[in-house]
């Protein structure tokens, strides 16, 4: 059996004329307009992926043939190995009819007659038929209703007439001349399995697949006006012609594009246009360092009012997602609440000081960053167990403060070990709980998530903006927006 390689296919794909088409999704590709073999490469590809993606019955495999003196097939179908079935492909301007078909099937029916090795399990084989365009109506029939419509074709005696013009017809069955196998051809017609596509069918597939497509048609692209609209504006902003319509860029362009290089100064985490090379070399030293550390102390605060923030909305959002929805209707035990806030404020403030130090400190500086979200939740919960554990053993010496601020820990402690008896009550309570809270933990994340970008970026300019109209109405409007409740 000759198998054609991989290489050999790349080949193939290699410098083929493609025909036009246009990608609607309700047209048909022109697969007539391929080359026979092309026709069968681009059968082979399709079914391979949909092997490899588990989605053509039980077949593992398959193999492309030659194209020459295949014996009736152009692809062989395997199943963990054995043969379990093949793709006859055939390429027609006009629809496949019945009597081409039969004699295909015949004639594949004769090859395994002779070479078993071709049909190893008659009752484990589908025969696969994919046409370029389509098939009569009566093809239709026999293929849709087959066991019962090959019996009819045996008792009018077709199958006998057909094999007789195929013995005929071709040299490689003379052996047959003198003593035709019919009992043998209707064994195997009987027991496999037939199936087909047609252009239709295969284009359905293709257009999930248009990488694919893309090998073997050359694809023009059709959408409606607003489809249009969008592609235009993503390939505006794919080439920097945001700039046309953003009104910030447009600021920051006009107010930085005319500056010389000369007078563009880039100090990593800040850069400085419209100061010149020769006044940093003038506050060289302590008092360029002054300058660098004022302005890593604006970023500091900045920094620190975001970490307050998001500290913020954490509390917010478990007193309503997780106390109000759970705990008020007795879903969770108010112990378990302790994982929320440590748990949350670890996954986002990693997000927030992710982009204010190289990327491989960040694991030597919070160790946590390279925990997955199930082995924080552990990492948390021991320390809650421990904590737990202590105190409801009377150790209160983990707990700091003044007397009064002491006391008021124990009286926490006790409200959430209500009901709890041991710590191991507390683990059996917290191990059914997390996996409610699990999901609501990802929610807050994602909400809170979205309220801190991932590129963070501060301008200060100098005072000419009470200068400009737009950027007065822009102030204006900003702060109505900052204290709009």
């Amino acid at each position: 059996m000759m198998k054609i390689t991989e290489e050999q296919i790349q080949n193939e794909l290699l410098g083929k004329y493609k025909p036009l088409t246009v990608e609607s999704g309700i047209t048909t590709f022109p697969f007539s307009d391929l080359s026979d073999r092309e026709f069968e490469l681009l059968s082979y590809l399709l079914v391979k992926e949909k092997i490899e993606n588990e989605s053509f019955g039980n077949h593992t495999d398959i193999a492309l043939m030659q194209g020459v003196a295949e014996r009736g097939r152009d692809c062989v179908l395997y199943q963990n190995g054995e043969v379990s079935g093949l793709i006859q492909c055939k390429k027609y301007q006009a629809r496949f009819t019945k009597p081409q078909f039969l004699k295909e099937l015949i004639k594949f029916a004769l090859f395994a007659i002779k070479d078993t090795a071709i049909l190893p399990n008659r009752e484990n084989f589908e025969y696969y038929l994919f046409v370029s365009y389509d098939i009569t109506e009566p093809t239709l029939t026999l293929i849709k209703s087959f066991n019962s419509e090959i019996e009819k074709e045996i008792s009018d005696n077709v199958i006998t007439k057909y094999t007789d013009e195929v013995i005929n017809e071709y040299e490689s069955f003379s052996s047959f001349t003198a003593n035709q196998p019919t009992q043998a051809i209707y064994d195997i017609l009987k027991k496999i399995s037939v199936k087909y596509y047609n252009s239709t069918d295969l284009s359905r597939e293709l257009n999930s697949n248009i990488k694919l497509a893309q090998s073997f048609f050359k694809i023009m692209s059709v959408v409606d006006l607003e489809g249009a609209d969008n592609v235009i504006r993503k390939a505006l902003d794919d080439y920097g012609l945001r700039m046309l319509t953003d009104i910030d860029l447009k600021s920051l362009q006009q107010r930085i594009g005319e500056t010389e290089d000369k007078d563009r100064i880039n100090l990593g985490f800040v850069d400085f246009f419209g100061y010149s090379t020769e006044f940093f070399k003038f506050i060289k030293g302590d008092e360029l360092k002054k300058l660098m550390t004022s302005i890593a102390d604006v970023i500091g605060v900045i920094n620190k009012q975001q970490l307050d923030f998001v500290n913020s909305q954490i509390h917010e959002h478990i007193q309503q997602k997780i106390t109000h929805e759970l705990l008020f209707f007795n879903k969770i035990h108010v112990f378990s609440i302790g994982i929320a806030a440590p748990y949350l404020f670890k996954r986002l403030s990693l997000k927030l000081i992710s982009k204010t130090m190289p990327q491989e400190m960040i694991p030597k500086i919070y160790p946590h960053s390279k925990l997955s979200k199930d082995d924080l939740i552990n990492e948390i919960s021991e320390q809650l167990y421990e904590s737990s554990n202590r105190v409801m053993k009377g150790d209160y010496s983990q707990l700091a403060g003044d007397s009064n601020l002491v006391q008021f820990k124990i009286n926490l402690y006790t409200h959430m070990h209500q009901g709890l008896k041991n710590i191991a009550d507390a683990k059996k309570v917290f191990n059914k709980d997390i996996e409610l809270l699990k999901p609501v933990l990802d929610e807050i994340e994602e909400l809170i998530g979205k309220l801190i970008p991932d590129s963070r970026t501060v301008v200060i300019k100098d005072g000419s903006f009470f200068d400009n109209k737009d950027d007065i109405s822009l102030l204006k409007k900003t702060i109505d927006k900052i204290e709009d409740n």
